[in-house]
């Protein structure tokens, strides 16, 4: 009789030993797991950082261009990079086999290339795009370049040059400007177009009292 309870215990004690090993086991095998998981994380991690320095590089100092496309007209601006600045000293449009060389020489200094926005756009309301170079000069606000599309011939407008952050309403046919400088006041205007010239129509600010 004292022989089988000893033997019971025994096979007792040896099945509990086998149960802990077993939870002992399962338990690494799950850290093992995580663990895995956590190495391809981070090593993709890795390689997307990697792939965004090289999409983000910056050229190389030299003489590049770049080409925009609108209906059956291009345009093509012409930027020298130089100790990690960026200026454009001439502009080309292309129509079928005739060439507009344009005079379009800047000392703005972008940053990079992606802040040079050349684009087409209808800055008169006519119906037509025209061809402008906006260019960042504070924390939220722009100028920018603009020749007007006449018939296939564009034109410079120097009147463009002198407002910020213009926002054209087709709508309304009116150029609204609004602009802050820090320290001074606010600034807004609207523009118009009347007889193909650029006139403001209206101008307010408000100005920070010093006093």
């Amino acid at each position: 009789m004292k022989f089988s309870i000893v033997i019971m215990l025994l096979l007792l004690i040896f099945s509990c030993s086998q149960k802990d090993q077993n939870s002992t086991s399962k338990k690494d095998s799950t850290i093992m797991a995580i663990d895995s998981v956590a190495v391809n994380i981070d090593s993709s991690k890795i390689e997307n950082l990697k792939q965004k320095e090289v999409e983000y590089e910056e050229p190389k100092d030299g003489k590049y261009s770049q080409i925009i496309k609108d209906k059956d007209i291009s345009a093509e601006i012409f930027y020298i990079v130089k100790q990690g600045r960026i200026d454009y000293y001439k502009l080309k449009v292309y129509q079928g086999k005739r060439i507009q060389n344009l005079k379009a020489v800047s000392n703005w200094e972008f940053r990079n290339v992606e802040e040079m926005d050349f684009r087409f756009q209808d800055v008169n309301f006519d119906g037509i795009n025209d061809l402008t170079i906006s260019k960042e000069v504070g924390m939220n606000w722009f100028i920018l370049n603009g020749w007007i599309n006449k018939k296939g011939k564009f034109i410079p407008e120097k009147m463009l040059n002198e407002i910020y952050n213009p926002i054209f309403d087709p709508k309304s046919k009116k150029i609204e400007s609004y602009h802050r400088v820090s320290g001074v006041g606010e600034f807004w205007s609207t523009y118009e177009w009347k007889n193909s010239k650029l006139i403001r129509t209206s101008y307010s600010e408000d100005i920070v009292d010093i006093n």
